[in-house]
């Protein structure tokens, strides 16, 4: 909601958001609407969260496992949505990729952040010792799986905001992904 993309207007076509919604603006009629979608997501997480709890003990009661090896057996998730949730989660995701995730906006940022990960990625993987100390010893001395694994492991704990530090300090050129 807070990048524009979406308004608590369209959320009122889905039905899960819907009827949440429906229920913050009765509460809190006069609730301004970055608040109101905070309390949205705030009670739409805890619907989800408490549905899929009172699903798998459901579930656990039917099996009545006795060993993990009962749950393995099982040929189901355990865990997981009820039905009806399942089915409102599904028009949910349905909603979001068509409004959201494949948004043009969304995309720009996604290719901007995929190319900073590609370019780090290469950077370090032919420059270990550029890596900060304490990363960089070592890598260049293992085989490409393991330098590529120490590379790849370096990265994924980065920030974004430091993703893109160094990917300036680094690069004539960074994509912007405000």
């Amino acid at each position: 909601l807070r990048a524009g993309l979406l308004t608590l207007d369209m959320l009122e076509a889905v039905p899960l958001p819907a009827a949440i919604l429906a229920g913050v603006r009765a509460r809190y009629p006069a609730l301004d609407a970055v608040r109101t979608g905070h309390e949205l997501m705030r009670r739409q997480i805890t619907a989800m969260v408490e549905d899929a709890i009172s699903t798998a003990r459901k579930n656990l009661d039917a099996l009545a496992p006795r060993s993990s090896a009962d749950i393995h057996a099982a040929g189901r998730p355990v865990v997981a949505f009820s039905d009806g949730m399942a089915a409102a989660e599904k028009e949910l995701k349905i909603f979001l990729y068509a409004n959201l995730y494949r948004h043009p906006d969304v995309l720009a940022v996604r290719e901007g952040a995929d190319l900073i990960v590609r370019d780090l990625f290469g950077h370090y993987f032919a420059n270990p010792r550029d890596m900060p100390e304490g990363w960089r010893e070592g890598p260049d001395l293992a085989g490409d799986h393991d330098r590529a694994r120490h590379v790849a492991d370096f990265i994924a704990g980065m920030t974004d905001t430091y993703a893109i530090k160094e990917h300036r300090r680094l690069f004539d050129r960074t994509p912007d992904l405000g």
